[in-house]
């Protein structure tokens, strides 16, 4: 798991530092901790360098923490955030950014260890639903959930997010062995991530981010019952 730490204080910094070695040693978990003193620093590094978890001081000198939190969301809505403060009255500033978690200055090794235990969980999970997929400057990980559809190419797929677009070197029957159930082939050229749609038509189906799929007459009742039953049996 890759975790950040930005906090603009030294101590504190190697406090948690110490407290999330003591905790993957423990666990036997392997972790990998980048520091930065600003959020001007992690910027000048993400999304390059990505993460799994960081830790964000609340307030720093010129950006921070709640707006970096800001910042990081408009592009990825799955690292955990932590906030680190002093101030209890921040806390519900978290719930605009989907915070994991706040830690209470002063830290303590108590108050970390269920949080990492709740991040690793997360990101457990999260390793068995995504494909790596190169964004042009390296490798990332696209959990399944953020996939809208997928268009058959003739070497490869393209597999279409809310704001981008990647290709996949699978073929169709590789994808239908790897995909959960509620990815489903609207058409010979198509793969449809239910949740994603908005409305299913007998020839069409549309998505929440207003794209429309067709759908082959074979595959229309199949669509239909499908979305019917994700909606329904939850």
């Amino acid at each position: 798991m890759r975790i950040a730490i930005c906090d603009d204080d030294a101590n504190t910094q190697q406090r948690l530092t110490d407290a999330i070695e003591d905790w993957a040693t423990a666990r036997k978990f392997q972790v990998n901790i980048f520091r930065y003193p600003s959020a001007e620093a992690f910027i000048a590094e993400w999304p390059e360098v990505s993460f799994d978890l960081a830790f964000l001081d609340i307030q720093m000198k010129i950006m921070s923490g709640i707006e970096l939190a800001h910042y990081i969301r408009k592009t990825d809505k799955n690292m955990m955030i932590v906030f680190v403060t002093s101030f209890s009255q921040y806390v519900l500033n978290g719930y605009d950014v989907n915070a994991l978690h706040y830690l209470i200055k002063p830290l303590s090794s108590t108050k970390l260890l269920p949080i990492m235990d709740k991040a690793h969980t997360i990101w457990n999970s999260r390793q068995k639903s995504v494909f790596l997929v190169s964004n042009g400057n390296g490798l990332i990980k696209l959990p399944f959930d953020n996939i809208y559809c997928i268009s058959m190419l003739s070497h490869a797929a393209k597999i279409q997010t809310e704001n981008e677009t990647y290709e996949l070197r699978k073929t169709a029957e590789e994808l239908d062995d790897i995909l959960p159930e509620y990815f489903i082939r609207c058409h010979r050229s198509h793969i449809v991530n239910l949740f994603k749609a908005d409305c299913v038509y007998k020839d069409s189906i549309l998505l929440s981010n207003g794209k429309t799929l067709p759908i082959s007459r074979n595959n229309s009742k199949k669509i239909n019952d499908a979305f019917i039953r994700l909606h329904t049996e939850r």
